[in-house]
């Protein structure tokens, strides 16, 4: 009898599970995968689909868009925001023409929407923790009213306890500091409690989960990977660089040193930085998102410079509208180059696809790829993908150490997009990023030396090498690949 109970009610799950399954996986890959895992193991497979298979954010996403209106029609009254915006989704409407980057603008801008491409921006590269973090201390150092800071990884370490004494002094002397950190990257610091001085200091610091049964959250899949920073509404900072002592050359050893790239930013595309951080932050705090929206969060940002930017989020509300949007559609519109740097390399089939065919019309196409990757079976799933790739023309090249965990994009050395995200299932549809856009002579090109740098250090992939690899290597990266919709 008891066996019978149990025999039903697998089926009962089973059959509801599946339909969620069959309504929200549109990928046939994905639904096939999860709907194996929930026939096949009984309860297992329900259980594991529930905390891992499900990639939606029913509870929050009502509070996260909420945010972003009520932030979206505070800097809409801004006086001048408008004019400094460009819609490239209506070529010729009084919109200015001959950028040299209009042609990817037109591709990637509406897949960004609300956000847009914002004229009047200096923005600088930072390679690695030898000059993004000096930049932010002294960055922190010189806020007169606010500093925000969002990390994935926030380490119980050196770089962490200095900048946790720093933010500590700030908040004592009356700056209001928040510090937003998610709790899976940070998991040593959350659980031996690395922030409560910090608290006590008056530093407002909170973590960010999707696993919260108490809030009735179950996905612990899904994970904050933002690496932000906005100081004063005026000073912002958005890259891959988490805080840690691997990112300072200074610090770390030769083995566990990571190379990384970030970007300082001034000007109005700073509001859109601080929409992000207001959404997640109302999201982990429940802080009432009306008291960040005063002028000292959201002032008026004249021109700094002159580069265009947009910010490009990420999130598994958006189901890659935004990020997997705006890479297809940068890489499509490539007429001479793309060199794309990823330490991650498991993105879905149109994304591959639009690099082979970018390769077979003439575009000169680079992939650089960590040597040996920290997570070996994503290091095996990438390999799956070179044969195609190589068949068409796309060289593809392996860095040695430190560790390439760096993102970006430059599309025919015009065009550039740095950021939190990888090239991959993960970051496209399952964590929270945020990437930039920025098309400025001197940054694109800045960012094209750095990525030739990072080519000189690394082997090229031939084709008659990677075809050579023993039978076992190609069942094991091949097997590894299966799994490409979790990765």
């Amino acid at each position: 009898m008891e066996i019978t109970i149990l025999g039903i009610g697998h089926v009962v799950l089973g059959l509801l599970l599946s339909l969620d399954v069959l309504l929200t996986k549109h990928r046939p890959v994905s639904a096939v995968l999860w709907l194996a895992v929930v026939w096949a193991w009984p309860y297992l497979g329900a259980l594991f689909y529930l905390t891992i298979g499900m990639d939606r954010v029913r509870r929050g996403a009502a509070a996260r868009q909420a945010a972003k209106r009520l932030v979206a029609q505070r800097t809409a009254r801004r006086a001048g925001f408008d004019r400094l915006a460009i819609d490239y989704t209506r070529p010729g409407d009084g919109q200015p023409t001959g950028h040299p980057a209009q042609h990817i603008f037109r591709f990637t801008d509406p897949a960004v929407r609300p956000n847009r491409v914002l004229l009047g921006n200096r923005v600088q590269l930072l390679v690695d923790g030898d000059e993004f973090y000096p930049s932010l201390f002294e960055a922190i150092e010189s806020a007169e009213s606010s500093v925000h800071l969002q990390t994935f990884i926030y380490a119980r370490d050196r770089i962490g306890g200095q900048l946790l004494d720093l933010l500590s002094q700030r908040a004592r002397e009356g700056i209001e500091c928040r510090l937003l950190y998610d709790r899976f990257g940070s998991t040593l610091a959350h659980l031996t409690r690395f922030f409560e001085g910090a608290r006590r200091a008056g530093v407002k610091v909170c973590s960010i989960t999707q696993a919260n049964p108490l809030k009735g959250r179950f996905q612990i899949n899904l994970r904050n990977h933002r690496k932000i920073a906005i100081i004063d509404g005026r000073v912002g900072f958005a890259g891959g660089i988490n805080i840690s002592d691997k990112n300072y050359t200074q610090i770390a050893t030769a083995r566990d040193s990571i190379r990384d790239y970030h970007t300082r930013i001034e000007g109005p595309a700073i509001s859109d930085l601080q929409v992000q951080f207001v959404e997640d932050w109302h999201f982990a705090s429940r802080e009432a998102p009306e008291s960040l929206l005063g002028d000292s969060y959201f002032p008026q940002l004249p021109p700094a410079g002159d580069a265009l930017v947009q910010i490009v989020p990420g999130g598994p509300e958006l189901k890659g509208h935004g990020l997997a949007d705006a890479f297809f559609g940068a890489i499509v519109a490539a007429e001479t180059s793309i060199s794309i740097v990823t330490p991650y390399f498991v993105p879905d089939e149109p994304i591959v696809q639009a690099l082979r065919y970018a390769a077979l019309r003439g575009v000169d196409v680079r992939l650089v790829l960590p040597r040996h990757s920290n997570h070996w079976y994503t290091g095996f799933a990438a390999r799956a993908l070179y044969t195609p790739l190589l068949k068409s023309g796309v060289r593809i090249f392996e860095r040695g150490p430190p560790f390439i965990h760096a993102k970006a994009l430059v599309v025919d050395r015009v065009y550039a997009m740095i950021g939190s995200a990888n090239l991959d299932h993960r970051s496209m549809y399952l964590n929270f990023e945020t990437n930039v856009e920025v098309a400025d002579h001197d940054f694109v090109g800045r960012v094209s030396q750095q990525i030739e740098s990072e080519i000189a250090e690394s082997d090229e992939v031939s084709a008659a090498r990677h075809e050579a690899r023993s039978l076992t290597r190609k069942l094991a990266e091949n097997f590894c690949f299966l799994f490409q919709p979790m990765l």
